[in-house]
């Protein structure tokens, strides 16, 4: 170890080496937008979930039980061990594996989609349900299989958010107060965890899955999947008119 220089003069004290270990995991995120979107896929606001079917009433499918409300002790009732998604396609069209239903708090999976979150950590967060996929007759409209997801644990506490981006999306909203916050700069807080999805109670980034780039391959062998950068996503959520599905910034196989 050199503790003087060559020509003889005073030694100079050592310095210790500090090395700094950034984490550099590109982070991304699963979420449709609200526009037309491909074959296979359920749009926005065209489907609905219930929890009972009766043949004998007008209104077949209906909602009896109040499992999508929260009070101050918690969820008021226990999800339903089965619920129906109805829409209007045909048997044998729908093929996805994700499925925002952030007005109830549920997420919609795929059996396929259920194996890889669980397999990478993303247990023991959630009530499940099974999903029957039908159309308004009751007809069942795929053989694969779904599941859905009530959030009871969410991972805002697992990031770095750094310096957020504060907007309005008009001027009615600025007036009265409302704003939205986007974090292009997120970053776990700690990279050595198991988990490798995370969900976020926030209005920008809970209508979505974010995930880790170790497994971005495996996600992209999902069905269609619609998936960004975080730090590219926060464009897209500024103005989301812009950026329909197949844009420049998603990212794709």
């Amino acid at each position: 170890m050199i503790t003087s220089r060559d020509n003889g003069l005073t030694p100079f004290p050592v310095q210790p080496l500090t090395i700094i270990f950034m984490n550099t995991e590109e982070l991304y995120i699963w979420r449709y937008g609200i526009d037309k979107l491909p074959k296979g896929l359920l749009e926005y606001g065209k489907s609905d979930v219930c929890d009972t079917y009766d043949e004998s009433k007008r209104q077949k499918f209906q909602n009896h039980g109040r499992w999508m409300w929260k009070d101050k002790n918690g969820w008021e009732e226990n999800l339903p061990p089965v619920l129906y998604l109805v829409c209007n396609k045909k048997p044998g069209i729908l093929q996805f594996d994700f499925l925002e239903k952030y007005s109830i708090k549920l997420k919609i999976v795929s059996e396929e989609f259920l194996s890889l979150l669980q397999e990478n950590g993303f247990i023991d967060k959630y009530d499940i349900a099974t999903v029957k996929v039908v159309n308004k007759k009751n007809e069942s409209l795929t053989d694969k299989k779904y599941y859905a997801l009530r959030i009871n644990h969410f991972d805002n506490d697992s990031f770095h958010y750094g310096k957020g981006i504060t907007f309005h999306r008009n001027d009615i909203e600025k007036k009265i107060g409302i704003s939205f916050t986007v974090y292009p700069d997120m970053k776990l807080k700690d990279n050595s965890i198991k988990q490798n999805f995370f969900v976020l109670d926030s209005v920008e980034y809970g209508n979505g899955i974010i995930f880790r780039e170790r497994i971005l391959d495996k996600v992209l062998n999902l069905y269609k999947p619609e998936i960004y950068k975080l730090s590219d996503y926060s464009k897209l959520y500024i103005d989301k008119r812009f950026y329909p599905y197949g844009n420049e910034f998603m990212i794709v196989k």
